[in-house]
């Protein structure tokens, strides 16, 4: 993915209702997608669009009755809660970088890193107890502890 440059941007796709269009035109405004990343970005805007028809079913209530009459939550509310999920990671997956010349990182690349930081954090403190020891080791036969 490049940033924003010189090419003319991609126009929303025609399937794409006021909230699909809206997270289209937030990324590609800033962004230059290739032909995947803008394959994601349309099945996010898609959800976009759901979400926002949930949204209006729950504004009409959030209770509806029951197989038996009883009063239940709407099953709006969960599938709407779903859908800003499935929002939120295909975004994501796009790994589109916060800042300029920041480098994106996907989800995985960020759970390697964390393992990585822990593992050599580890590391350095295990180093730092060695170098303790040989210190106080050092000093004690000196008689300088």
């Amino acid at each position: 993915m490049a940033e924003k440059g010189a090419a003319k941007k991609p126009r929303p796709p025609s399937d794409l209702a006021a909230a699909g269009r809206a997270v289209w035109s937030a990324v590609v405004g800033t962004h230059e997608l290739d032909p995947h990343e803008a394959a994601l970005l349309h099945l996010a805007a898609r959800q976009a669009d759901d979400v926002a028809l949930l949204e209006a079913l729950i504004a009409d209530g959030l209770m509806v009755p029951g197989s038996t009459g009883q009063m239940k939550l709407t099953p709006a509310v969960s599938e709407a809660r779903q859908g800003r999920l499935a929002v939120g990671r295909l975004l994501a997956q796009l790994a589109l970088p916060a800042e300029e010349g920041e480098v994106p990182m996907t989800e995985a690349s960020k759970r390697a890193k964390h393992a990585s930081d822990v593992r050599w954090a580890g590391q350095r403190a295990a180093d730092e107890r060695r170098r303790q020891i040989h210190l106080h080791r050092a000093g004690g036969a000196d008689g300088a502890a």
